[in-house]
């Protein structure tokens, strides 16, 4: 098969003659859609999409792109895919790859990529966009989890964080949270507040995996006895005793209560780093989530691009992907307006904050332990009960018969 580099050649050579013999070659439009994300993020991606169509000119290529808003995205896609009107390239956010492959909507992308290129991205992009080995997406970025802390007030509560880079055991981390308590300050703020389901699967699964348990069994298809499973049962009741010992809110009503000075510790991601900074300087400290187990899990998985099965100008909706990955057309205008963490080991040489704290941690943690939420057509739903069932064992929920109601709900589901 001839791969993407040698039909870009023997494109090169039938431009060449166009232009010789005076032709001017006709337009190929290409249609991109993509969530709406931060303003910032909006108008790089504008000006990623303008760059791309200056240097593809030449080629008769232009890229037009439109926005949707996250809560009407993935509604937008399925029903453009019914009516048989997709884009022909568009955002994948990680945790729905599986959905949209199994619905036959994606093309593969190795093809596009050579294996020195393919090698060059975190293994967590390259996870998170593979389905039974064959490899779908590809991002500009990742995420990562973490805990923040303020230093003055750990010295004044007499709290020693642990060595860079090293996570708490739970008891430690408990021990730690009853000192802050008695400081007289709200120990860690774990953002109850937020209204999607995403925020709770992506920043407690680690704390599950941690635990020895899971989600779901992909390969089973099998929720009951996975997520109700005792490991999960004993995780959730070691999280729920943080609400019933005051030292995280139930329903905070400041979204950013570290920020304030309201708590001690923050329970986030990278996407807070530069305003923690702002606000904290010298006084920001960062460090792995606590671990409840003996497993060491750290979250990963951001938006990526995938080209639809359905298009007719796969090639040149290739172009994009290389060029939204690329490190120095696509990764360095987005991170640098984001904030997220670039996606390719080259990449991090154009970033060199990712030197030091705390930014430095957030690639170690990708590198080292980076686990992606699972693979499975299911996951819209999964996410949803399992939220669900977290907000309620916040709320004082029994955490057994909870879980029970979740695996049960999702594995209906799954047996039809």
């Amino acid at each position: 098969m001839m791969t993407l580099l040698h039909r870009l050649s023997v494109l090169g050579v039938i431009l060449l003659l166009v232009v010789g013999c005076g032709q001017v070659p006709q337009t190929e439009v290409l249609q991109i859609w993509s969530h709406q994300g931060q303003e910032a993020e909006n108008r790089a991606m504008r000006e990623i999409v303008a760059a791309f169509n200056e240097a593809h000119a030449g080629l008769g290529i232009r890229a037009t792109i439109d926005f949707f808003p996250d809560y009407q995205y993935t509604e937008r896609l399925s029903i453009a895919a019914a009516a048989g009107d997709m884009p022909d390239v568009f955002g994948v956010d990680g945790p729905t790859v599986a959905q949209f492959v199994d619905g036959g909507l994606l093309l593969p992308l190795a093809e596009y990529f050579s294996d020195e290129e393919l090698d060059d991205f975190l293994d967590t992009i390259i996870e998170q966009g593979s389905i039974d080995g064959q490899l779908y997406t590809l991002g500009a970025f990742d995420s990562a989890l973490v805990l923040y802390y303020d230093r003055v007030i750990f010295e004044e509560a007499g709290i020693e964080p642990p060595p860079f880079g090293e996570a708490w055991d739970w008891e430690t981390f408990l021990a730690a949270c009853q000192q802050l308590k008695d400081h007289g300050i709200l120990p860690v703020s774990l953002h109850m507040d937020i209204t999607a389901d995403e925020w709770y699967t992506y920043a407690f699964s680690p704390l599950i995996w941690s635990g020895g348990g899971d989600l779901i069994d992909v390969e089973g298809n099998r929720i009951n006895e996975v997520l109700n499973s005792a490991e999960n049962v004993r995780t959730l009741s070691a999280w729920q005793a943080l609400f019933d010992e005051g030292f995280a809110s139930r329903s905070p009503r400041n979204p950013n209560p570290f920020g304030a000075g309201e708590s001690a510790m923050d329970w986030n991601g990278h996407w807070m780093a530069r305003s923690h900074l702002e606000a904290k300087g010298q006084r920001l400290g960062v460090m792995p989530l606590p671990q409840i187990g003996e497993y060491a899990a750290a979250a990963c998985g951001s938006w990526s691009w995938a080209i639809a099965s359905t298009t007719a100008k796969p090639d040149t909706a290739a172009l994009w992907v290389r060029w939204i990955t690329d490190p120095e057309t696509g990764i360095l205008p987005l991170v640098s307006a984001g904030g997220a963490v670039p996606s390719r080991q080259s990449a991090f040489e154009l970033f060199p904050q990712y030197e030091e704290e705390p930014f430095r941690l957030f690639r170690e943690l990708l590198e080292s332990h980076g686990r992606p939420r699972p693979q499975t057509p299911l996951y819209p739903n999964l996410t949803q009960h399992f939220a669900a069932a977290l907000r309620d064992i916040a709320q004082g929920a029994d955490v057994q018969e909870r879980l029970d109601q979740a695996a049960a709900a999702v594995q209906r589901l799954a047996d039809r």
